[in-house]
């Protein structure tokens, strides 16, 4: 089940390079010979889907307050760009619609659920055009991920850990029981919680391993040679060099 390479996603586009979220840094992502575009959405105050990663617009963008309270013609008005640099003034915050239509099955899509509740929104967005089996649902919320997989079964999903997992063997693997539980095909964890036992661990109960955000060359060698399954990056071009070495 496991790859000879992981696959290298491009976290939020190609973000460390490009306003992160944005059509733009999607479209610079798929110019490089990755594996998948990873991207969050949340909803609007007039029921829509749009992707950004925070609970509000201010870190990046030019207003202030929660997505939760802007209709989408207000979030659309937003400068997305001018915070990453002032060469990409008037970006804007996509819709998940946008999103969907721009990257056209050109790669892999993981699509983090921030909100749960959404679910069912989102897989509808989704089959609208006809990228059911180019999706993989990532939350942190495990309830969102059981929801996802009772709408539609054969998605793909993973659940999210972050860095409290790793504070024990025990503490990872009831998180793994967790992503069991709820009927995830992987797991998409910190990079500071993996052990080549606990890769192990998952692997022999037929889970992937992905791991987030890893942005240093020495660190994605490391993490290839544990045997993981996926390496989301802000610099997915660093960690194609990684696995050249």
């Amino acid at each position: 089940m496991t790859r000879t390479k992981p696959m290298i996603i491009a976290h939020r586009g190609l973000s460390g390079y490009y306003p992160e979220n944005t059509l733009l840094a999607f479209q610079e992502a798929l110019k490089l010979p990755i594996d998948a575009v990873e991207f969050d959405v949340r909803r609007t105050k007039d029921g829509m889907l749009v992707v950004i990663h925070d609970e509000t617009v201010d870190r990046t963008t030019n207003g202030s307050g929660y997505v939760g309270s802007f209709t989408l013609d207000e979030i659309n008005k937003l400068d997305a760009g001018s915070w990453k640099g002032e060469e990409f003034a008037e970006t804007h915050i996509p819709s998940l619609d946008e999103t969907l239509e721009a990257l056209d099955r050109q790669s892999v899509l993981v699509v983090e659920i921030k909100e749960p509740g959404t679910e069912l929104q989102i897989i509808e967005a989704v089959k609208r055009y006809d990228t059911l089996e180019w999706i993989n649902l990532v939350s942190f919320h495990a309830n969102a991920i059981a929801s996802a997989k009772k709408i539609e079964p054969h998605i793909s999903c993973a659940l999210i850990g972050g860095k409290s997992i790793g504070a024990s063997d025990n503490t990872f693997f009831d998180f793994v029981h967790a992503t069991l539980g709820c009927d995830a095909n992987s797991v998409m964890v910190h990079y500071s919680t993996l052990t080549p036992k606990r890769v192990h661990y998952c692997h022999k109960r037929f889970l992937s391993v992905g791991t987030w955000t890893v942005d240093d060359k020495n660190l994605a060698e490391r993490l290839i040679l544990m045997g993981v399954d996926a390496i989301a990056s802000n610099y997915p071009d660093v960690m194609l060099e990684a696995m050249a070495a």
